[in-house]
C-alpha cells in the first residue's frame, strides 16, 4: 500500500507540473486534473520552477524618459494589463520593467531569472545592449520598434494598411497627421513614409503648446491622429469631428463620440501573447517572418 501512494503522489506531481517525459494514462491525467479543480489547486511558482528548470516569468521592459508627457505615460497601460492577463491564464507570472530610454540600467534585470521578455518601444542604440543581457534560449520580442535584426521578432501595427483605409476618406488624403513620439526614432520614420503625406503636414507630439500652434495653422482642414491619449491632447485645441484617430492604445472607449476611429483586428497584446507562447514551446520554431504586422479592422 505504501508503494502504491508513493507512485500515485509522484503521478499526481508529474500532471500538475505537465511533466512529458513520463507515461501516464489519459484517464489518470483527467482524474487528477478534475480533482485539483474542485480543490481549487493553485501551482507553487517556486516548486514549479525546481520541476521545469524555468522561472515563470515574464518580463515587459518598458523604455521611458523622465519628462515624458501624460499621454506617453499612460499609452501602453491598456497593452501591459491585456498581456499580463492573458500571461496569467497560462501560469506565468509578468515583471514590469522601467528603463531608461536614454540611459538604461540593467543590474535589476540579471538579478531575475525570465523565461521571455517584451521590449518595447526602444532606442536602436540600445537595444543589443539590453538583449545581451539574455541568454540565446530566452524568446525576445520587441514592441513599437523598427530593429534591424533577424535575431528577434518585432510586433508591430500594419500602418501602411491603416492610412490606406484611412483614405478611402479622400478628404483625408490632404489633411495632416500628427504622431505620438517614440523613442525608436526608426519606427516613427516608418509611419511617416507609410503615410505619404508631406511632411510639412506631420507634426510629432511632443508638448502641448507645440501642439496647439499646429493645430491652428491647420484648423481648416482633417486629420489623423496616432494614439487615443494624443487625441485627447488635441481636443483641447479642436473639434474632435475633424480628426480620425488610429487606436493604438487600444482603448477607442475614452475618445469623444464625435471622433472618427480606427481600429485593429486583434490587439498588439493578444498578437504579442500568441507569438511569446509559441517560442516558449520551442524558440526556433516561430514565424519565418521576423515582422509581425497588426491589421487594422476593415469595419
Amino acid at each position: 500500500m505504501a508503494k502504491s501512494a508513493e507512485v500515485s503522489v509522484a503521478t499526481v506531481s508529474y500532471v500538475l507540473n505537465n511533466v512529458t517525459n513520463q507515461t501516464i494514462p489519459e484517464e489518470t491525467k483527467c482524474r487528477v486534473l478534475e480533482a485539483a479543480k474542485q480543490l481549487n489547486y493553485v501551482p507553487n511558482l517556486a516548486a514549479r520552477s525546481l520541476v521545469k528548470q524555468k522561472s515563470g516569468l515574464i518580463g515587459i521592459l518598458i523604455n521611458k524618459n523622465e519628462d515624458d508627457s501624460i499621454w506617453q505615460q499612460l499609452r501602453y497601460a491598456q497593452f501591459v494589463s491585456r498581456l499580463e492577463k492573458l500571461l496569467s491564464t497560462k501560469g506565468y507570472h509578468v515583471v514590469l520593467f522601467s528603463l531608461d530610454a536614454s540611459d538604461p540600467k540593467l543590474d535589476i534585470i540579471s538579478e531575475r531569472k525570465l523565461d521571455g521578455v517584451f521590449v518595447v518601444d526602444v532606442k536602436t542604440e540600445y537595444f543589443h545592449l539590453i538583449s545581451s543581457y539574455f541568454s540565446s534560449g530566452v524568446p525576445l520580442i520587441v514592441i513599437d520598434s523598427i530593429i534591424d535584426d533577424p535575431l528577434f521578432y518585432k510586433v508591430n501595427y500594419d500602418y501602411s494598411a491603416v492610412f490606406t483605409h484611412a483614405f478611402t476618406r479622400a478628404e483625408l488624403q490632404h489633411g495632416y497627421l500628427i504622431v505620438d513620439s517614440f523613442n525608436n526614432s526608426e519606427l516613427v520614420d516608418y509611419i511617416c513614409s507609410s503615410s505619404g503625406i508631406d511632411q510639412r503636414s506631420i507634426h510629432i507630439l511632443t508638448n502641448e503648446s507645440q501642439l496647439q500652434a499646429f493645430l491652428s495653422r491647420n484648423d481648416h482642414r482633417p486629420g489623423i491622429i496616432l494614439g487615443e491619449f494624443a487625441a485627447l491632447a488635441a481636443a483641447k485645441f479642436t473639434d474632435p469631428a475633424a480628426f480620425t484617430v488610429i487606436c493604438t492604445a487600444d482603448c477607442p472607449e475614452i475618445l469623444p463620440p464625435s471622433a472618427a476611429r480606427i481600429a485593429f483586428q486583434t490587439g498588439k497584446a493578444e498578437e504579442a501573447f500568441k507569438l511569446m507562447l509559441q517560442l516558449l514551446v520551442n524558440p526556433m520554431q516561430g514565424p519565418e517572418n521576423k515582422y509581425l504586422h497588426v491589421k487594422p479592422s476593415q469595419s
